[in-house]
């Protein structure tokens, strides 16, 4: 088929054309599609902030640059699992030579400090992606022009306590807890211990193997994924478990302080079992942080007194033993929550224990050697009891939880707000 467009001179020219696909060329262009627009600039500004993001990782490495940065770029694109530094010195990524890769293990440095403040500042953001904050903004409830008129005629005080218990959605949230990494067999490696590993059976008894402990500190996300934005890590030595957890947590909120968390609330870290949750609510007393801790001590309610008792005033109430047994002979719960029917989880009960405080020892522990009277920590006990798990399988037992955290709202401030806010 010929088709003829016109040229210089008023003249004609033909030329092989497809009938009406040249002339809908010729009517002039076409609005572009909005979605293939939407999409490229999504890619667009994720290239930019990938970008960015390895433009300041570079700024970080302070010795042998390029080598640790390349060194970056291979374990990152490798397409197996990383078993030796030789692998690495051949991956295309890669682009020095083998004697780099060891140069800059030996001679790379890196500024901590920057490190630091450019992962805190940029992967909780990104952890939730499109699906989490899409899953946030469906269950988000709160009318928040509604709130701010409310609290307009509050205290200073009690406004941004308000404000701190309304971030529910939007507070960022980690984990903290530790991982071993198995040395049995270099006997010449510094500083080796025996760390817990469920996979040894060397005696058929034992769970535990000769190698090294790292204390890992991860931004989560709300719902349910394996991935983890990694912020912080730190090897673990014996009998220094707990400080360097105080310590980390610390970094984590100074860090979060630099980096401006724009009003989404103190952060929210969470604690597996093995945490000593007396030590940690005392150290972190008064710091903007929420904690929740897997409790499996043994915990008490104030001492029951009357007017004219006789004889020395007493420390510990009724106590509360953590433990597996949701029948043994603690007391009766302050509150209880039943949710029938869950999808994942089944019939969810949850007990609640008020102003209970963990028992303190002076001999051992944290508080040995503690300056004065030991405080009272008085805080909640939660016990949660489910029906079966997700995969199916029947819980071995109860889930002890101990939250401390800023103090709650004062009910002088709820009383004020608007009962849709309440």
């Amino acid at each position: 088929m010929l088709d003829t467009v016109p040229r210089a001179g008023a003249l004609l020219q033909a030329v092989l054309g497809a009938g009406g696909a040249l002339e809908a060329c010729l009517a002039g262009p076409q609005p572009p599609d909005p979605v293939q627009v939407a999409g490229a600039v999504a890619r667009y500004r994720a290239y930019q902030g990938l970008r960015e993001f390895r433009a300041r990782l570079y700024e970080c490495l302070t010795a042998r640059p390029d080598a640790c940065f390349g060194l970056v770029d291979a374990i990152l694109c490798a397409d197996h699992a990383v078993t030796s530094l030789v692998q690495l010195s051949l991956v295309p990524e890669f682009r020095r030579g083998h004697g780099a890769l060891y140069g800059a293990l030996a001679g790379g440095e890196i500024d901590g400090e920057k490190f630091a403040a450019l992962l805190t500042g940029t992967l909780p953001q990104l952890v939730d992606g499109d699906e989490g904050r899409a899953w946030v903004a469906e269950h988000d409830r709160i009318d928040y022009g509604l709130l701010e008129g409310a609290l307009a005629g509050l205290a200073g005080r009690d406004a941004a306590r308000v404000r701190e218990g309304c971030t529910r959605w939007t507070r960022p949230r980690f984990a903290i807890d530790a991982t071993p990494y198995p040395r049995p067999d270099a006997e010449c490696s510094p500083g080796r211990g025996h760390v817990h590993h469920d996979v040894c059976g060397c005696d058929g008894t034992r769970k535990t193997i000769p190698g090294w402990e790292y204390q890992f500190t991860a931004a989560l996300g709300h719902l349910r994924t394996a991935w983890g934005a990694l912020v912080d890590v730190e090897r673990t030595t014996a009998a220094t478990r707990t400080a360097q957890t105080i310590r980390q947590v610390k970094n984590l909120l100074r860090c979060l302080h630099a980096a401006g968390t724009g009003g989404r609330g103190a952060p929210l870290v969470v604690f597996d079992a093995g945490y000593s949750a007396a030590a940690l609510t005392a150290a972190l007393a008064g710091c903007p942080v929420h904690l929740l801790l897997r409790a499996g001590s043994v915990f008490c309610a104030d001492p029951v007194t009357w007017p004219g008792k006789k004889g020395r005033p007493g420390k510990h109430g009724l106590p509360l033993t953590c433990a597996g047994d949701p029948g043994q002979g603690n007391p009766e719960p302050d509150e209880s929550l039943t949710l029938s029917g869950t999808p994942l989880y089944g019939t969810v009960r949850v007990d609640a224990w008020r102003q209970v405080h963990p028992l303190l020892h002076a001999d051992r522990g944290w508080f040995a050697g503690w300056d004065g009277e030991r405080p009272v920590l008085r805080g909640t006990v939660l016990r949660v009891t489910v029906g079966h798990l997700p995969d199916g399988r029947k819980p071995p037992k109860a889930m002890w939880l101990w939250p401390p955290g800023p103090p709650p709202v004062p009910g002088r401030a709820v009383a004020r707000l608007p009962g849709p806010l309440r």
